[in-house]
């Protein structure tokens, strides 16, 4: 194994406990910059994805406390992307800060769907629905959502301020 690289965790690490408080709807903030858009002056279209994956991973963050390098590396927990789905509706520029809602739209035994909304200056500019599985990192096989991710998980749901499915 290369220097500096340590294998996968063999047994799969939970969250050491629940969140005891109630989450309220994750938001996440963009700089839009002059070298994020094209001669049309708005933002490349590559870019919202890119954007929608960093606003997940800071929602793994807020809500697992763990970012995917720790649920990867620390717990042995993989959570690979399955689905990506983009609709725009509003151009983004770099005229106002992006503003990105972070919403779970379906936890399923092993899969969670995001749904991520964009928005500039009240304008929706965008939706990006995703889902990911939960696997062995070492083995990509599909596992249950652990139980106290799964708890903090459905705690987001109740207070995100949507049901499932909106």
């Amino acid at each position: 194994m290369p220097q500096g690289i340590k294998p996968l965790p063999t047994e799969l690490l939970d969250l050491e406990s629940v969140h005891p408080h109630e989450f309220e709807p994750h938001q996440f903030y963009v700089t839009v910059g002059w070298g994020d858009c094209d001669p049309a002056q708005i933002a490349y279209t590559a870019r919202i994805p890119e954007w929608t994956l960093t606003a997940i991973e800071d929602w793994y963050v807020y809500c697992l406390t763990s970012n995917w390098f720790d649920i990867n590396i620390h717990r042995g927990i993989g959570t690979p992307f399955v689905s990506l789905n983009c609709d725009f509706h509003f151009p983004v520029t770099t005229r106002y800060p992006l503003e990105m809602r972070v919403f779970v739209s379906r936890l399923g035994h092993s899969s969670l769907t995001h749904q991520v909304e964009g928005y500039q200056n009240g304008k929706h500019c965008f939706s990006v629905k995703t889902t990911a599985a939960f696997v062995d990192a070492s083995r990509m096989k599909p596992i249950p959502i652990p139980p106290n991710m799964r708890a903090n998980i459905e705690n987001y749901l109740r207070n995100q301020g949507r049901s499932v499915g909106s």
